[in-house]
């Protein structure tokens, strides 16, 4: 009896022993299950773009931000405002005795010297100041009327016409060589229709019928004065709008223009430099509206 109840107490311990080691092979699998919970910890926050629709959305969310959208709405003001950028630009045209002074934009200007050993030096000051401050065209953009320039603004241009005897020779004639080819017949013509009879020179600005002209007349100007008056026909005279208008003649209208131009700089000598020649009285024979200006008879 002694010996069947140790032998139960035995078996008890037996299964006692034995039972842990069945819990521990049991709860083994969980770890596992408790160490992928941290692996997939980090994934799980990403996983609202996994639920959104596939990467497709990615690329079509972050186009609007791009920046090839608001570069044409950039560059197509900037080609327009250059495009409706226009400027009254005076430019020299030479022609030769056989073409006429075909007027552009409203009229056309003309440089009239005086020959004789007294102008000469009067003369290369005006010829410096012209070639040097303004600049150029042919008659074939004169026809036009228009003229784009590199920067895309439109010019208009008016001419001012050079009168030569002959075409030009060499590629950059000096002022001396231009003053020799000078047509001064030409120019005492159109002096004449004018009833021009200062020396000069003169800068004629003259309205398309050649009933009507403002001039600058630089006789006796010192070469200061020469060389702003250039800048002023350039600038400020050449094409203003209402510069057949009688009423500039008035001192007081050209003193007011002059100011405004040079400011500071401006002298009361200037005043004389400016006139005005209204419904002309042509010579016998020199036809006004002859822009070819033949000879007079």
């Amino acid at each position: 009896m002694r010996a069947t109840l140790v032998a139960i107490v035995s078996a008890f311990a037996l299964f006692a022993c034995s039972a842990p080691e069945q819990s521990d092979r049991t709860s083994e699998p969980p770890p596992p299950a408790a160490e992928e919970p941290a692996t997939p910890a980090p994934e799980t926050p990403p996983s609202p773009t996994d639920v959104a629709p596939p990467p497709a959305p990615d690329p079509g969310v972050a186009e609007p931000p791009r920046a090839e959208a608001p570069a044409p709405v950039e560059s197509a003001p900037s080609v327009t405002t250059r495009s409706l950028r226009v400027v009254a630009t005076p430019v020299i045209v030479e022609i030769n005795r056989d073409q006429a002074r075909n007027p552009a934009n409203g009229g056309s200007s003309v440089v009239l010297f005086t020959e004789g050993a007294a102008n000469t030096y009067r003369n290369t000051v005006t010829c410096l100041n012209i070639w040097n401050l303004m600049d150029t065209a042919t008659t074939q953009e004169v026809r036009v009327g228009l003229r784009k320039a590199d920067d895309g603004t439109v010019e208009a241009l008016r001419p001012m016409y050079w009168l030569n005897q002959s075409p030009t020779t060499a590629a950059e004639p000096s002022c001396s060589e231009r003053l020799s080819r000078y047509d001064y017949a030409r120019a005492r013509t159109i002096k004449d229709k004018y009833g021009l009879t200062g020396a000069g020179p003169y800068f004629l600005v003259a309205r398309a019928d050649e009933r009507m002209a403002a001039l600058i007349d630089l006789s006796g100007r010192t070469d200061r004065e020469v060389a702003d008056l250039v800048r002023y026909f350039r600038d400020g005279f050449a094409f203003q709008n209402d510069i057949w208008d009688p009423s500039r003649a008035d001192p007081s209208k050209k003193r007011e223009a002059l100011t405004a131009f040079f400011g500071s700089r401006f002298r009361e000598t200037l005043v004389a430099a400016l006139g005005f020649v209204s419904a002309p009285t042509a010579r016998a024979g020199c036809r006004l509206g002859d822009l070819k200006d033949a000879p007079c008879t």
